[in-house]
């Protein structure tokens, strides 16, 4: 059993007020109402609620239980019942559901907390396991702004740097980034993320998120996906329409390869 990295920081996961604005685009490409959808990394279910309104049915796996306990704690509160959404705790890169689902989806760059190849590979296993022969998966990651080379040289230090601050009540929620180090070989980045809730000017608590996201452009996305057996059918920049390699975002649509 995997530790679980995002215990004392789940908590904080839904304060973050730079979430993509990612939603709309996945209530958009819903074809109908009648059909399934399987959420990888469901976390606290920001997503998967979102869209129990569009579909039939919505399944959400995460590998995180503290993230699973505040989504079900979401689910219940909301009134939704089981027959509509369902979230488990399984890791997305070895999985059986024993199910298919017409569409696959596995938002906010779920796809680039895989560190190592052997979970590349098991996550499209996953998806060719769980996938209806009509069905569609979505992946994405983020484009990074540099090339190879002076990503390494600009990525790693120690300083903090202030990621994104919300007031809540009595006091506030600081989210700061340190870029801890990289893998330069396989353009692996490895940043912590430091939570910090203040009362005034005084610190009451600090966490600290260790996460992995590894690097793809332009060109290794779509290989990526064309290699492990998959026939693209859409391609973006980002969820406002922008062109594929020009957008902040790498989004792709694909199927099963003929």
């Amino acid at each position: 059993m995997k530790i679980d990295i995002r215990t004392e920081a789940a908590k904080y996961y839904d304060s973050n007020p730079d979430f993509l604005n990612d939603v709309p685009f996945y209530q958009k490409l819903i074809s109908s109402p009648k059909i399934s959808i399987l959420e990888l990394g469901c976390g606290t279910g920001r997503v998967t609620l979102s869209l129990v309104p569009y579909c039939q049915f919505i399944q959400g796996i995460d590998i995180s239980p503290a993230m699973i306990s505040i989504c079900r704690e979401k689910l219940v509160k909301a009134g939704i019942p089981q027959t509509r959404a369902q979230v488990i705790e399984a890791d997305i890169s070895d999985f059986d559901l024993d199910q298919t689902f017409d569409l696959i989806i596995a938002p906010f760059r779920v796809l680039q907390n895989l560190e190592t190849d052997r979970e590349v590979d098991g996550l499209f296993t996953c998806i060719h396991k769980h996938l209806s022969p009509n069905g569609t998966c979505i992946l994405n990651v983020f484009r990074p702004f540099r090339e190879p080379e002076e990503l390494q040289k600009l990525w790693t230090t120690r300083e903090e740097s202030l990621d994104w601050e919300m007031p809540v009540e009595g006091g506030r929620i600081a989210c700061y980034a340190r870029r801890a180090g990289m893998d330069v070989e396989k353009l692996i980045l490895y940043p912590e993320l430091i939570y910090r809730r203040y009362e005034g000017e005084v610190l009451m608590e600090e966490s600290l998120l260790k996460i992995v996201m590894r690097c793809y452009y332009p060109d290794t996305f779509e290989r990526l996906i064309v290699e492990h057996g998959y026939a693209i059918l859409n391609r973006w920049g980002g969820y406002e329409g922008e062109v594929y390699g020009q957008g902040p975002e790498l989004v792709i649509q694909f199927r099963e390869g003929s």
